[in-house]
């Protein structure tokens, strides 16, 4: 069982991180969103052998314990590495996974080095203009001719989709009245004749989101994953750990917390004593809010290293964790425009936080899976 008092052997690699951060990790690196520093980062962890550590040592990783590999990501986001925000993460944190589980051999051996060595960076076609948390209903479709599966359709909101070298996508190769059974997955160069990105302008600035057209783009049946009509499985072990991203937010929202107390304490000239008892309160039921988080996150990789199924576990905890950082993001940007703080940050971080409670399965679909599969309730 995963918990938060540090093993021998878990205090010895924490201090290992902390010794390679502090000898590795430049501080114009260290939380910054600058696109090209990202990857520099990213490449540093890579030669480090600290990209991919969980992953089995067979292909690439390290083979850390879930125990070890959650330590690794609270120090490094402690030290300013953003995983979440990691041009590598759908490689390294979705796909990767999900292809050593249910790729072919062949299929490893060609994407997960290149994966690891940062020199394919990943993109996921899922969500659709109808079908959005309800992936089943998606209707990009691919029909098999000769030895290529011929996609048409189009994806929505597909993040780091003008910078990426691959896409995986969820195609509809039967009918739609199969639902899930209808549905494959297939990976594609993005490179390919017939696909088009198209950026989206977001209200936090950037176009990091895109929508990507998919016109008659021919795919070899090679690029099959999991098997035709398996689409929903393979998705289903991707999302699981899409959805346990809490884990890789925990430094960020701890870091964020401190940020917080800050803005209370130099309000009240630096005197915790002088912070006004709703801050106080408020900053509490936070840091209750956060470390709640932390633990649910080490209660479902415990399962997970078990061999158990963490059931709707995945599922509390993408409720958990964007409407803790919602929160917390709110709390900022008030306090921070009360004491005459910049409230820049917060603001960034507030409107951020709004659509992490849709991306990676929205909360209504979240509440639906833990009524009928843990509470029993009717569909």
């Amino acid at each position: 069982m995963l918990t938060f008092q540090d093993s021998p052997e878990e205090a010895a690699f924490r201090r290992d991180i902390r010794a390679w951060a502090d000898a590795h990790l430049p501080g114009e690196l260290r939380w910054t969103e600058d696109y090209d520093a990202l990857i520099a980062v990213d490449r540093l962890l890579s030669d480090a052998g600290l990209l991919a550590a969980g992953w089995p040592a067979e292909y690439g990783g390290r083979g850390l314990p879930p125990g070890l590999v959650f330590i690794l990501n609270t120090e490094l986001e402690a030290a300013g590495v953003q995983r979440a925000r990691s041009p590598s993460h759908q490689g390294v944190n979705n796909f990767g996974p999900a292809l050593i589980e249910h790729g072919t051999t062949e299929q490893k051996q060609r994407y997960l080095p290149r994966i690891l060595a940062v020199d394919e960076l990943w993109c996921q076609g899922f969500s659709e203009t109808e079908a959005g948390s309800d992936l089943a209903s998606v209707r990009t479709t691919a029909r098999v001719d000769g030895d290529d599966f011929v996609v048409d359709g189009a994806k929505i909101w597909t993040s780091g989709a003008s910078e990426a070298d691959w896409i995986y996508l969820l195609v509809r190769t039967g009918s739609r009245a199969e639902r899930h059974r209808g549905l494959s997955f297939l990976v594609a160069p993005m490179s390919s004749d017939g696909i088009a990105v198209h950026p989206i302008e977001q209200i936090v600035g950037g176009s990091d989101f895109c929508q990507v057209t998919l016109d008659e783009v021919r795919v070899p049946r090679a690029n099959l994953v999991g098997g035709l009509g398996q689409g929903w499985a393979v998705a289903m072990t991707l999302l699981s750990s899409e959805r346990l991203s809490g884990r890789h937010r925990y430094a960020l929202f701890r870091r964020e917390l401190e940020m917080l107390a800050r803005v209370l304490t130099d309000a009240a000239g630096g005197d915790w004593r002088a912070v006004a008892s709703d801050g106080l309160h408020r900053l509490g039921r936070l840091v209750a809010d956060i470390e709640g988080m932390g633990a649910l996150a080490c209660r479902t990789e415990s399962l997970h290293a078990a061999g158990q199924d963490p059931g709707v576990l995945p599922s509390v905890n993408k409720l958990w964790w964007p409407a803790a950082h919602q929160r917390l993001a709110e709390a900022g940007l008030f306090h921070a425009s009360g004491s005459g703080a910049d409230p820049a940050y917060w603001y960034r971080q507030w409107l951020a936080a709004r659509p992490e409670s849709i991306y990676g399965g929205a909360a209504q679909i979240q509440r639906n899976i833990i009524a009928e599969r843990f509470l029993g309730l009717p569909r």
